[in-house]
């Protein structure tokens, strides 16, 4: 079997915002510089998540008919499970999973038979680690041509749009809605990140066809209605700066176990969609889009916490925001 090179590799690589070699790996990063840096000097936990490879894929036509894969796997979220899923025609064919615990630079290897003839291959890296490419092998002389898209989305948000908890990473929301609408897209999701003005002043070096904005949940459990507010509204101002005629499209926070609850923040969940909306009014080519009902209120579609959800939870909200985006893209 034959290693494709670092040139090679770009070329198959959808969802990165910069692509790098050293220290005999290649890796992945969804943040531009100048976003990790920012985060560098804010929050070292968030800006230990920029490292995760969430919605990072590797896509192309073969006719090899053996695959292996070897990752280096580090810290990108507070939880220590990975799988990255490999699909050949669309079909799921296996994964390469694990569980770090507390180590870092984690090296994992596995092998793959993807069947005789031409074929479409999609290796999807895991949301929840930081996963580097040690090596990519195929059979010697097999032809790799790399698949092209067209439509190209931004997606921000929180946890959720990370992916928490999905375990295998094509059931994410952003991962369904990237797949359905076969775009290039970035999932720029934060474990518990709130709306933050300044992240939008850092453009990205591409123009999207279609924003998505994900945050609010966090914002009303861990802050107080008068920050809100302000950064709410200033988000979304800045987002429309940097990109003055890019569709935006406001996601409302699903549903959670606390959602009558008011904390510090002195009203319930559903302000949160009721003051987007108002913000919407405001901000040109801006559409909000209510996910409330998108998940069964059901807390055993969602983990423990009541918050995120699991894999089935996070199929109902794939499938009825598609239904909502298939009108919009």
């Amino acid at each position: 079997m034959t290693a494709l090179n670092f040139e090679q590799i770009k070329n198959l690589v959808h969802g990165a915002a910069r692509i790098e070699e050293g220290d005999g790996k290649i890796s992945f990063f969804r943040f531009t510089k100048a976003q990790q840096e920012l985060y560098k000097t804010t929050t070292e936990d968030f800006y230990t998540k920029t490292f995760a490879t969430a919605g990072i894929t590797l896509e192309f036509r073969t006719d090899s008919e053996n695959m292996e894969l070897s990752v280096s796997v580090s810290r990108g979220s507070s939880r220590r499970f990975f799988t990255h899923s490999i699909f050949v025609n669309d079909e799921r064919v296996g994964e390469l999973s694990g569980d770090i615990g507390e180590s870092e630079n984690v090296p994992f290897n596995k092998s793959f038979n993807l069947g005789t003839g031409i074929k479409n291959v999609r290796i999807l890296f895991p949301w929840s680690v930081a996963s580097s490419l040690l090596s990519l092998k195929l059979d010697d002389n097999a032809k790799v041509i790399p698949i092209n898209k067209k439509t190209k989305l931004l997606m921000l948000g929180d946890s959720i749009t990370q992916g928490y908890d999905a375990i295998i990473p094509e059931n994410s929301y952003a991962t369904q809605v990237i797949t359905h609408f076969n775009a290039e897209a970035i999932n720029k999701g934060i474990a518990g990140e709130q709306f933050f003005p300044a992240l939008v002043l850092h453009p990205e070096s591409f123009k999207p066809d279609l924003i998505t904005v994900a945050y609010g949940t966090n914002d009303w459990r861990h802050g107080n209605k008068q920050d809100f507010d302000k950064a709410c509204l200033g988000f979304f101002v800045n987002l429309r700066s940097s990109y003055p005629d890019v569709p935006i499209v406001a996601l409302t926070p699903i549903w959670r176990v606390d959602i009558d609850a008011k904390y510090e923040f002195g009203q319930p969940l559903s302000y949160i969609a009721d003051y987007i909306k108002l913000v919407a009014k405001q901000v040109p080519n801006m559409t909000v889009i209510n996910c409330i009902d998108y998940i069964p209120h059901n807390p055993r579609l969602f983990q423990t916490d009541g918050v995120h959800p699991i894999d089935a939870g996070f199929r109902h909200y794939g499938n009825n925001l598609i239904k909502e985006l298939e009108n919009i893209i």
